[in-house]
C-alpha cells in the first residue's frame, strides 16, 4: 500500500503515534491537533523545535511513512550514510537512551545477495573480536524482520573524507598524526589476525576530541583457517576502493597481509596531505597505475613539504610489500618527528602487543622503536637535529626484526623487559666498541719499550753508585 502524505497535523499526530517513535507516556505530552498549526508541514517543525521529534523522522512522516523507526530497542532517528551493502543509521536505546550507529543490509536475493550477508557477518565477527581506542567498537549484531543488523558505537564526528570535501587539504602535521592514529588501530587489528583491505579517507572517522578511528570491517581478512571467507565468495573479484588499493591486491594476490593496509594508508596519507589522490583517471587506469607506476613524491607536489616525511610517504606507498614498512608500528615511529609526542597516539599504542610493558613516558619515537624491534645502525643525532629534513626511513638506517606475518600470527605477549631492556637504544649518548687488533699491537709496543728504559736507566744507576762516585 503506497504511503499517503499528512493532509493535517490530526494525520500527522495519527502517523506519529502508529510510528511508536515516542514511548506512550511521551506522547502524552506532545500538543494536540488544536495547539497545532493546521498545516502539516508547519505542525512538523514545531514538533522538531520541540525536540518530539528529529528532522529526519519529520521528513519521513511527512511523505506519509510510518514503519521502520523501530530495530529491536533502537528508535532510528536520523540516516548517516548509504552504500553499497546497505545503510548506517543513527538509533538511539529507549531504556539506556545511549546513541549507536546502526548498519543495516540492503535487502536483495541470490548469489551477490548471499555473499553482502556473509561479508556483512563477517565484519560482525571481525570488529567484535577488536577493542581499541582507534577501531569503532561493536555493541551486538541481530536481525529485524529476517535483514541483518549491526549496532556499533555511534561516533559524533567526521569522516577524513569530508574533511578533504570541505578544507581540500589537511596541513602535513594534523595528517601525519591522524595517519599515527590509524595505524595504532591497525597494528592492534593485525596482533589479532586481521586485514582491513579498505583504509581510505571516508573509512577513518575522527571525533570532536580529535581521536581518528577505523570504520568498516566489511572488507577485513582473517588470517585464521576457520575463516576462508574470502576465497568461498569473492571468487577472484578484487575487492578495495581504487585510488587507495595496494598492488597485489589489484590483482587479488591470495597471500595479502597487513602490508597492503600499509600501502592504503600512505596513500591515504599523501592524499590528506596533497589533497588529491595519488593517480588520476578512470578505475581501470587508477589499478594499472598502482601497478605501475611510482606516486609522485609530496615535494614534487608541494615544494614547502618537508623531504623526510615525503620519504615516508615513499616508503608506504613501495609496489613490493617487501620495500615498506613491514608493521604499522613501524609507520608510527617514523612519522614521530611530525606528531611529537601525542598522547592520542601514545593511547594506541598501549593498547597493542606491542606497546605493552614498554615505559609510556619515554618520547614517541623511541617507545614506537622499541615496540616494533626497531633500531638505529648507527650513533643516533641529538633529537634536535633529527628533523624532517633530515630523516631518512630506508632500509640502511632502520631495520625490522618483526615481520607483518609474524605479527597476524603471534598470540603470545611479548614478555615484560628488563630495566636495561627499557633504555632505547636511540637515546644513548655512545656505543660502546671493542678496541681493534692494530690498536692493541700499538700498546704492547709502548709497554714493552717503557719497560726496557726503565731497566736501562736503573743500570746506569747501579754502576754510577757502585763505581762512579
Amino acid at each position: 500500500m503506497a504511503a499517503i502524505a499528512p493532509a493535517s497535523s490530526a494525520d500527522l499526530l495519527d502517523l506519529l503515534r502508529k510510528s511508536n517513535i515516542l514511548s506512550p507516556a511521551r506522547f502524552k505530552a506532545v500538543p494536540g491537533a488544536d495547539a497545532l498549526p493546521l498545516d502539516p508541514s508547519q505542525a512538523a517543525a514545531l514538533l522538531v523545535q520541540r525536540g518530539f521529534v528529529t528532522k529526519f523522522q519529520a521528513t519521513q512522516l511527512l511523505a506519509g511513512r510510518h514503519k521502520g523507526f523501530r530495530i529491536g530497542p533502537y528508535v532510528i532517528q536520523d540516516l548517516l550514510g548509504r552504500g553499497g551493502m546497505g545503510a548506517v543509521y543513527l538509533g538511539e536505546h529507549l531504556e539506556l537512551h545511549r546513541k549507536v550507529a546502526i548498519k543495516v543490509l540492503a535487502p536483495g536475493k541470490g548469489d551477490d545477495h548471499t555473499l553482502a550477508v556473509e561479508r556483512f557477518l563477517r565484519e560482525a565477527r571481525a570488529v567484535a573480536a577488536l577493542d581499541h581506542p582507534n577501531i569503532v567498537r561493536i555493541f551486538d549484531v541481530a536481525r529485524h524482520n529476517s535483514a541483518p543488523y549491526l549496532v556499533m558505537e555511534y561516533v559524533e564526528g567526521e569522516t577524513l573524507q569530508q574533511t578533504l570535501d570541505r578544507d581540500g587539504r589537511v596541513p602535513y602535521e594534523v595528517a601525519a598524526e591522524y595517519a599515527a592514529q590509524a595505524a595504532a588501530g591497525l597494528q592492534h587489528a593485525h596482533e589479532q589476525g586481521f586485514v582491513h583491505r579498505d583504509i581510505k579517507p571516508g573509512n577513518l572517522i575522527r571525533d570532536r576530541f580529535g581521536a581518528v578511528k577505523i570504520l568498516d570491517m566489511g572488507l577485513a581478512r582473517s588470517a585464521s583457517d576457520k575463516d576462508k571467507l574470502t576465497e568461498m565468495h569473492d571468487h577472484g573479484a578484487v575487492v578495495g576502493t581504487a585510488d587507495f588499493i595496494s598492488p597485489e591486491q589489484a590483482i587479488n594476490c591470495p597471500q595479502v597481509d597487513g602490508r597492503a593496509d600499509i600501502y592504503s594508508l600512505g596513500a591515504t596519507l599523501y592524499t590528506l596531505i596533497v589533497g588529491k589522490t595519488p593517480f588520476d583517471g578512470n578505475t581501470t587506469q587508477k589499478l594499472m597505475q598502482h601497478q605501475l607506476k611510482t606516486a609522485p613524491e609530496l615535494t614534487a607536489t608541494h615544494a614547502e613539504l618537508p623531504a623526510g616525511l615525503s620519504a615516508v610517504v615513499a616508503k608506504m606507498l613501495a609496489k613490493k610489500p617487501a620495500d615498506r614498512f613491514q608493521t604499522p608500528t613501524e609507520v608510527i615511529a617514523a612519522l614521530a618527528p611530525w606528531t611529537g609526542n601525542s598522547n592520542r597516539v601514545l593511547a594506541g599504542l598501549s593498547r597493542t602487543r606491542l606497546g605493552q610493558g614498554t615505559d609510556p613516558h619515554v618520547p614517541l619515537a623511541d617507545w614506537a622503536m622499541q615496540g616494533s624491534s626497531l633500531r638505529l645502525n648507527d650513533t643516533p643525532e641529538p633529537r634536535s637535529a633529527r628533523d624532517s629534513a633530515a630523516f631518512d626511513p630506508s632500509g640502511a638506517q632502520v631495520t625490522a626484526a618483526m615481520s607483518a606475518s609474524e605479527t597476524a600470527r603471534s598470540r603470545t605477549p611479548a614478555p615484560t623487559p628488563t630495566p636495561d631492556e627499557l633504555v632505547p637504544v636511540v637515546s644513548t649518548p655512545y656505543r660502546h666498541r671493542a678496541p681493534d687488533s692494530a690498536a692493541q699491537s700499538r700498546n704492547l709496543a709502548l709497554i714493552v719499550l717503557g719497560s726496557a728504559v726503565a731497566v736501562l736507566f736503573t743500570g746506569i744507576l747501579i754502576g754510577w753508585l757502585a763505581f762512579g762516585r
